[in-house]
Order: structure tokens, then sequence, then C-alpha cells
């Protein structure tokens, strides 16, 4: 096993590999069945050297989940600058998708365990703003409850086909184009034909 003194000699190597390891282990056992020593074991360390980067496993899954939430702040901003919902609906489903086809495993995990959320919402004030803000951004303001409904089946059937084995065989640019499609289909507004 390594020691302590060796995962310091490269401090951010060392988080680095924490994080991914966790990912792994989140991904297959959830949040809550994964142990500290459960992440030093598949790493093949001490499990001083993961309490060397991280004292708690909140910790872990805040450094886990860090990049992708602020991927997803910035798609939000852009999206709610845009003059239009139209608009706003397409720039967030966009950037959404592609977020989700580059993070697939931390996005499932994000939106399939429970454990995660709790988390979020007990150390990060603002994820709550995140919650709220992600349905104005797709389907605006005081939307009806059918379009609300629509956009919540439409981001998480997007996680989940993006994390779905029947899909790996497309690229990534193909999977986004019919993510893209699929939500769009499911979130903009069918015009009523006249009676």
């Amino acid at each position: 096993m390594t020691s302590v003194a060796s995962e310091q000699s490269t401090p951010a190597r060392g988080r680095q590999r924490v994080i991914e390891s966790a990912l792994a282990q989140f991904a297959e056992f959830g949040v809550e069945g994964t142990s500290l020593q459960m992440i030093a074991d598949a790493m093949g360390v001490t499990k001083a050297a993961v309490y060397y980067h991280f004292k708690t496993k909140d910790e872990i899954v805040l450094a886990v989940v860090a990049p992708a939430l602020g991927q997803l702040r910035e798609i939000l901003d852009h999206a709610e600058v845009q003059r239009t919902q139209a608009a706003r609906t397409r720039t967030f489903l966009t950037g959404f998708v592609h977020l989700v086809v580059g993070h697939r495993e931390l996005l499932t995990l994000l939106y399939d365990d429970v454990a995660v959320l709790r988390t979020l919402r007990r150390h990060l004030p603002d994820f709550h703003d995140y919650e709220r803000r992600i349905p104005v951004a797709v389907v605006g303001a005081g939307a009806e409850p059918g379009r609300r409904v629509a956009a919540a089946v439409a981001l998480t059937g997007i996680v989940a086909a993006a994390g779905s084995p029947e899909f790996t065989a497309l690229g990534d640019a193909d999977l986004e184009g019919h993510l893209l499609d699929a939500g769009l289909r499911l979130i903009t507004p069918r015009r009523r034909s006249r009676p």
C-alpha cells in the first residue's frame, strides 16, 4: 500500500486519484454503500492517504461533482441571457446534453443517488439556486404544470439515455444530436390543430 508520504509528494494528483476512485465506487455501490476504506482499497493506498486529501465522504462527494456544477452554472448563465424562451430552452438543452454526454457516469449518479442530492443540499447553500434556475431556463417562469412535467421527463430521460449501455456504440456527437432532438420534442409546445 502507498503511504501518506508518497501521496503528499504530488498533492494535486493524489487528490484527483481519490476523486476518480470515489466516482467509480459511488457508481458501483452508491454513496451510502461506499466507505473511505473502499476508496482507499480501490486506489491501493492506506485510508490515511485518503484522509490526507479529504476528511469526510461528504467532502469527496462535493469534489466529485464540483466540475460538473461549475459547467452547469455556465450553461445556465449563457441560457438566461437569450432573448426568447425558445432560445433559452435550446441553449440550455444543448449545453446540458453536452455536459451529460461528457460526464455520463457522474450525471447518472447525481440524478439517481439521493445521498448525492442530500449532500449537495446540506453543504452547498446555492444548490437550491440550481434547482430553481433550471426549470426557468427550460420552460420559463410560471410555465403550466404540463410543460414543467415535460421538462422534468426530458432532463431525466437525457441523463438515463446517455448513461445507458444500449447507446455506447453511438459516437458522442451522434448521441448528443439524438438527445437534443428528443429533449426539444418533449419540451417544445405543440401547436394545436384547429377543430
